[in-house]
């Protein structure tokens, strides 16, 4: 065992050697690497930062239940602890007429008008907070607000679903439209990494001639190969880790002042742990694989005889 690792450590350390011989192309290489790997890493980082907004109001999302003018505050008071106990349910607020008529005053600038009123005509209201996981689903929701709608103290629910709908429908559209760029782009790492392990074999041509010649195998001149294109992935990806940091750095601070503007607290965050480690890995995988088919194809050319 400690001499397998020992001869994949000297091979590691030989592929690290080669990358460092030729500094110009190894940095072309691997930052090309990074370019291709950032863009998807950093939509991916877009995304998760347009859930996090898009969180704030769904933490936002109520349901008004209109009561029908004849309950009493005392039976929408019941009615509110009968609600409270829903699974779907995690907050109820109630509002009474005079409440909802004192807001209405100081919001519409209608005071003296309705001053001159000789009865309050609003009813009493429920303001029921679903879940998030509810508030997530649109058609969760959509059931949550029929069954609460079929009370039979409720005259009538409501709840703006469409923007739901809309904004679900359209951050599934661009995850799929991420997931395909981050293919098309993978593919192209893939082809990159690839020209280099060609290149590579191609320079090194006699000397895998003469070690298969005395005996070497297969898996002994690939190995080092291998490790060459995991590395230009591996060091690709952190590569693509720091082009993205940077890039949310630099527009963080806008970012900041302007949703300050609107009375939201809100920052831009990089990748997260594990988004940034399956990057950095998917990197890496892409260089292994790429080199595995590419030595593959080139190591028949170089078997005694041919």
């Amino acid at each position: 065992m400690l001499v397998w690792l020992t001869r994949h450590l000297q091979t590691l350390v030989g592929a690290l050697g080669d990358l460092s011989r030729s500094p110009f192309s190894s940095i072309l290489s691997i930052s090309v690497i990074a370019i291709a790997l950032a863009l998807p890493g950093g939509l991916f980082a877009a995304l998760e930062n347009i859930n996090k907004f898009t969180s704030e109001f769904e933490h936002g999302a109520k349901i008004s239940l209109f009561l029908a003018p004849q309950v009493s505050v005392k039976q929408a008071t019941e009615l509110q602890q009968s609600i409270q106990q829903h699974a779907s349910i995690k907050l109820v607020e109630l509002i009474t007429p005079d409440q909802a008529m004192e807001e209405f005053k100081s919001r519409s600038g209608l005071q003296n008008a309705l001053n001159s009123l000789t009865s309050n005509p609003l009813p009493v209201v429920l303001l029921a907070y679903p879940k998030d996981e509810i508030a997530r689903s649109a058609e969760k929701l959509a059931r949550l607000i029929d069954e609460l709608g079929k009370l039979k103290q409720v005259e009538l629910s409501q709840f703006d679903l469409e923007w739901i709908k809309r904004l679900t429908a359209l951050l599934e559209l661009v995850t799929r439209a991420v997931w395909i760029i981050a293919f098309i782009l993978g593919l192209g790492v893939f082809l990159v990494i690839g020209n280099t392990i060609r290149l590579a074999i191609t320079n090194r041509q006699e000397e895998i001639r003469i070690i298969k010649l005395i005996g070497g195998t297969d898996a002994f001149v690939r190995r080092s190969f291998l490790y060459s294109g995991m590395l230009q992935g591996l060091l690709g990806g952190l590569l693509a880790l720091l082009i993205i940091f940077l890039l949310f750095s630099f527009i963080s601070a806008p970012t900041s002042s302007l949703s300050s503007m609107y009375g939201i607290a809100f920052s831009l965050d990089p990748l997260h742990f594990l988004p940034s480690l399956l990057l950095v890995s998917s990197g890496a995988l892409i260089g292994w694989l790429s080199a595995r088919v590419t030595v593959g194809v080139y190591l028949r050319q170089f078997e005694p005889g041919k």
